[in-house]
């Protein structure tokens, strides 16, 4: 995806307020007629400051008031990012489409980047609260207790078995 300087993007509204068409201004410009409607409509509701700010982060909750609004008042993607200040209007598409497919879940914010390499290291012994300390030694207690038990059914079975010469 390209990224516009705030220079360009005010130039592009001053040529559609200058009374050319978006469809001039893009062949002029060689951008997307959609992205230039887009600017144009998040001028005319909310200035410059609409125009260039950029909101990246969003609560799940906002995200959900965003997408059942757009539903409740049957607005476009467009007209939805302008009302609630929002970038780009395929945001909200993305949020709609994720919302319908896995709910609520499906709008909380994922963690970017890829995953570390390094093992997390398990708590050392005396940063262990007594609690964990007993639960980890009946833990380990269990273990060798089923241990135990295995070995003891497998000599049992050997036992049973016929001796072969």
């Amino acid at each position: 995806m390209t990224k516009f300087s705030e220079e360009f993007k005010a130039k592009m509204v001053q040529e559609r307020l200058s009374g050319k068409t978006f469809k001039a201004i893009s062949k002029e410009f060689g951008v997307g007629k959609k992205t230039v409607v887009d600017w144009c409509a998040r001028y005319e509701a909310g200035g410059t400051d609409q125009l260039l700010r950029v909101n990246r982060r969003y609560t799940p909750e906002f995200k959900k008031k965003v997408v059942e609004y757009r539903w409740e008042h049957g607005l476009s993607l467009t007209h939805t990012a302008v009302q609630f200040k929002i970038p780009g209007s395929s945001i909200v598409y993305q949020w709609e489409r994720n919302y319908l497919e896995r709910g609520m879940s499906g709008l909380l914010s994922k963690k970017k980047g890829r995953p570390s390499k390094m093992p997390k290291k398990p708590k050392k012994k005396e940063d262990l609260t007594r609690l964990e300390q007993l639960e980890a030694e009946n833990a380990q207690l269990r273990m060798e207790n089923e241990f135990l038990k295995k070995l003891d059914a497998l000599v049992q079975q050997r036992k049973k078995q016929p001796k072969k010469n």
